[in-house]
């Protein structure tokens, strides 16, 4: 009796994969048009090893998604469905045409404030070198004075910001970023250390970009960096650096 008690969300988190399937399967039939029912369904369908399924529900929440203008949403579901392309060819015998790779989804990357103004190739080799990471709550995600190495985005949960305060005063909370927001910019595009400590505070994906892979993006396009500096200009006075500059001012 207890088993009929716990959810298919709750399987999933406990990664009861086999168990959350028929659970979420039903889930998703009585409200077909919820996607995080149906990501929630294909990444049970992922972690109990039934790869067609899964990446037909990937494509179908990513599609979702890509309609709604949900750009980070829609990166982080193809970075899902990339592994489980990766699985699927693993298991399949070679195909005739060696060496080809076309990608799971032939369509280009949703308009976004940070990826609009950059050109489809751009945008592209941006997209193609980011990673998909899960964080616990707790989690530190980057710590201060620690080196620069990795951008950014929160796809969903939240993370909180806190910094050192002058004297006794131990960390000091700044603020708390959501879905869609960024951070880890600066000491990207800078080289300076970290200047705050971000930690999770509840589960949370985010999308990666590290400065190495960057560093390769724009080598072969340079307009990527003029449009992060002009990005981060645009949005200075509501960086984690101008939250602990104003702490600063205050004395804290």
């Amino acid at each position: 009796m207890a088993e009929e008690t716990e959810s298919g969300a709750t399987l999933l988190a406990k990664k009861e994969y086999a168990r959350a399937v028929p659970l979420l399967k039903r889930e998703h039939e009585k409200y077909p048009s919820n996607p995080r029912i149906r990501l929630q369904y294909a990444d049970a369908l992922a972690g109990a090893g039934q790869l067609d399924d899964a990446a037909t529900q990937y494509e179908a929440t990513a599609k979702y998604y890509d309609d709604n203008g949900l750009t980070v949403q829609s990166i982080a579901v193809r970075k899902k469905a990339e592994k489980v392309q990766e699985q699927l060819a693993k298991n399949a015998p070679a195909p005739s045409t060696a060496g080809k790779s076309e990608p799971l989804f032939n369509r280009s990357v949703p308009a976004s404030p940070l990826f609009e103004v950059l050109t489809t190739d751009e945008r592209e080799a941006v997209v193609r070198e980011m990673e998909l990471e899960q964080f616990d709550e707790g989690s530190v995600i980057i710590s201060e004075g620690e080196a620069g190495t990795a951008m950014y985005v929160i796809v969903s949960g939240e993370v909180k910001v806190y910094t050192r305060g002058t004297g006794n005063t131990g960390s000091v909370y700044l603020a708390k970023l959501g879905e869609g927001d960024f951070f880890g910019e600066v000491s990207v595009l800078t080289g300076k250390p970290r200047t705050a400590t971000i930690t999770a505070s509840r589960p949370t994906e985010l999308l990666r970009l590290d400065k190495t892979k960057l560093d390769g993006a724009l080598a072969n396009h340079p307009g990527i960096r003029r449009v992060l500096d002009d990005f981060y200009k645009k949005r200075a006075k509501h960086t984690v650096e101008a939250m602990i500059e104003n702490l600063k001012k205050r004395g804290a």
